[in-house]
């Protein structure tokens, strides 16, 4: 499905249609669902809405989206504007607007130390006399440390990772240390390696992002996704959630699986076979948790006895934002016209331009291959995973740009088999958001010489390309 705004007719638009639709079925690498936003002059100037948002119970289509068959065999219900993806790491812009909000209302202070907001002192035992502060978590410097676990479920509070004497403590692991290996400085302890104090070195860390989540709860005495709803969505006019269940109805039933060719996680990718749906798969209507529980779970726990600010990462402000294509288009315009959102009953001011300049403004930036070196241990990028991140502010980004190079301010995610990315360029008042549902390949062995996925690479690439010419 297509949906012209402005002229469609342009050639650029046309190869840009063309792009989407070869990338979408790459032989070996299918896509299961794709969706394209483009912005130009601030406005919403052409959207693409390709293959599948879920696929017949059953027959999960060994074929790809473009050969589906048209008798419902295969994809039952297509690609649309109103298609929404659990949006994975574009959630934590949204997180960010959130808590700038608090910011703004006097709530929340950015370079404060977190203790005095989670109630508790949290510290880097390498480092206790670094405070940790709420612009280190959101421009990932703040020397935490995801490790192998950074998402307590229901019952267990998120100080047991961080505190000694935690159940989850795990000697540090979830912090920095000189002499712990790649990502922190690594060769050993005699190694020099960088700074890893809090506020001086960037890894990419989801579990500050639950920290946020836990300070939030503990200023507004709500939860984390009822606080975003009030906060952010409704006010931009947007139908999305960190919740499932507090989607409406009808935007519930448009929320899609994220599907890969590859069953679980610890079991081999068959890019000829069956797309598996790997999380969201609500086909029996809205779940009765919509949270992480524990093994073997005691009977009777439920959501009324969480207390907000226990545990900030059960709503996942790190990538558990539900949202369609459009709608995040919609956030990439606030970030473009300074903080104004464009809602349906009128225009509606919901950051100063200010507190947008900073979040779109340097706090770390790549000073190039030593620094590479030095974060992995040994002339890798450990640190950036597959390519650079160029510069990181509040909640943003400039990672890798397709052919390589830094992008636009913005995010990106990958998980579950979904990819997807929200970019904007302020004084040129563009940007674009490109969402796929499910990948048919294996991401990590599916690079372009710039380091990002070969689908990413194509698709921006064309993308830009169009944006260039309207």
């Amino acid at each position: 499905m297509r949906v012209e705004a402005n002229d469609y007719g342009k050639a650029p638009l046309r190869a840009l249609d063309e792009r989407c639709r070869a990338v979408l079925a790459s032989p070996g690498r299918p896509l299961s669902g794709l969706a394209v936003v483009l912005i130009a002059d601030g406005e919403i100037a052409w959207e693409g809405y390709f293959g599948a948002r879920r696929f017949a119970a059953g027959a999960q289509a060994a074929c790809t989206p473009a050969e589906a068959p048209a008798d419902g065999r295969g994809a039952d219900l297509p690609v649309d504007r109103n298609t929404r993806w659990r949006a994975a790491s574009i959630s934590k812009p949204a997180a960010a607007l959130g808590a700038m909000r608090l910011v703004e209302a006097g709530l929340l202070d950015l370079d404060r130390d977190v203790s005095d907001y989670l109630g508790y002192s949290l510290r880097n035992p390498a480092f206790p006399d670094a405070p940790i502060t709420l612009r280190t978590v959101l421009g990932h410097t703040s020397s935490l440390r995801d490790a192998d676990f950074y998402y307590p479920p229901l019952g267990t509070a998120l100080s047991e990772l961080l505190l000694p004497g935690g159940r989850l403590y795990e000697n540090g692991a979830h912090f920095a240390a000189p002499g712990k290996g790649p990502g922190d400085g690594g060769g050993g302890a005699a190694a020099a390696g960088p700074d890893l104090r809090p506020g001086a070195f960037y890894e990419y860390c989801n579990l500050g992002y639950g920290v946020l989540g836990s300070v939030v709860e503990r200023v507004t005495g709500e939860r984390f996704d009822l606080y975003m709803k009030r906060a952010l969505f409704d006010p931009v006019g947007i139908d999305a959630a960190y919740n499932p269940c507090l989607l409406s109805d009808e935007a519930f039933g448009n929320l899609s699986p994220i599907y890969r060719k590859a069953p679980s996680d610890s079991e081999a990718w068959d890019t000829e076979g069956p797309w598996h749906p790997q999380i969201d798969d609500y086909r029996k209507g809205k779940p009765a948790l919509p949270v992480r529980l524990p093994a073997g779970a005691p009977p009777g726990l439920s959501l009324g006895s969480y207390v907000p600010g226990e545990n900030g990462s059960l709503f996942s402000p790190q990538g558990g934002m539900r949202i369609s294509a459009l709608d995040l288009a919609a956030i990439a315009r606030l970030f473009i016209d300074g903080g104004v959102a464009r809602a349906g009953r009128g225009d509606v001011r919901l950051l100063s331009e200010r507190s947008i300049e900073a979040m779109a403004t340097p706090g770390w930036t790549f000073a190039g291959a030593g620094e590479t070196a030095a974060c992995s241990g040994g002339g890798g990028n450990a640190c950036f995973e597959h390519s650079p991140v160029y510069a990181t502010g509040i909640g943003l980004m400039r990672p890798t740009g397709p052919g390589g190079g830094p992008a636009m301010w913005g995010h990106r995610g990958n998980a579950y088999g979904f990819l997807g990315g929200m970019f904007f360029d302020r004084e040129s008042r563009r940007g674009y958001v490109y969402m796929i549902g499910g990948v048919g390949a294996d991401p990590d062995l599916t690079r372009a010489p710039s380091g990002l996925s070969v689908w990413e690479d194509e698709l921006g690439t064309a993308i830009e390309a169009a944006l260039r010419s309207i």
